[in-house]
């Protein structure tokens, strides 16, 4: 049910290993969105590996007959997840648009809308994007984090040199 103060639907925190949120759409889809601790994307090195989190969405229960519709609502929900989950200003969460069945070009598009539509509510978040592969099989990914953390520099650093070693061909 949307929640009349900010017009987001309500969610809850199911917490376990992965940071859990979930919330249901009038449309009676089941979303969560999954914090998963990710050491090991800045090669295991603090001040990181504590505070890095891999960010996932996914439809846990769709009982339409097809994808679910476009929701307004949803990007606010987002947001209003992302302001419970940034509590520390240190965190960093990356995302990386799933591709096993080819629709990652379509993921990428509705996060960066979503992500768009939901600075608009005056969060503090910054984005940047990246992408990893060759010009055949990449992933498109994002970091986010808020614009106060104290180690945006360190990080946007460590993942550029990530990108720049993941995207050199082998020798």
């Amino acid at each position: 049910m949307p929640n009349a103060r900010n017009k987001a639907y309500e969610f809850v925190f199911l917490g376990g290993t992965n940071n859990t949120y979930a919330f249901i759409t009038d449309q009676e889809v089941v979303y969560e969105l999954k914090f998963k601790p990710s050491s090991y994307i800045f090669g295991n090195q603090p001040p990181f590996t504590e505070f890095a989190f891999e960010f996932v969405i996914e439809v846990a229960e769709n009982p339409l007959p097809d994808l679910p519709p476009l929701d307004r609502l949803i990007p606010l929900t987002i947001a209003s997840i992302f302001n419970d989950f940034f509590a520390l200003k240190e965190t960093v969460v990356v995302y990386i648009c799933e591709n096993a069945d080819g629709r990652a070009s379509s993921r990428n598009r509705k996060f960066n809308q979503w992500f768009e539509r939901s600075s608009r509510t005056g969060l503090s978040f910054v984005k940047f994007d990246y992408h990893f592969g060759t010009e055949v099989d990449f992933f498109y990914t994002s970091i986010i984090m808020r614009i106060d953390n104290p180690r945006m520099a360190d990080v946007i650093t460590a993942f550029q040199a990530l990108s720049a070693n993941y995207n050199q061909p082998d020798k």
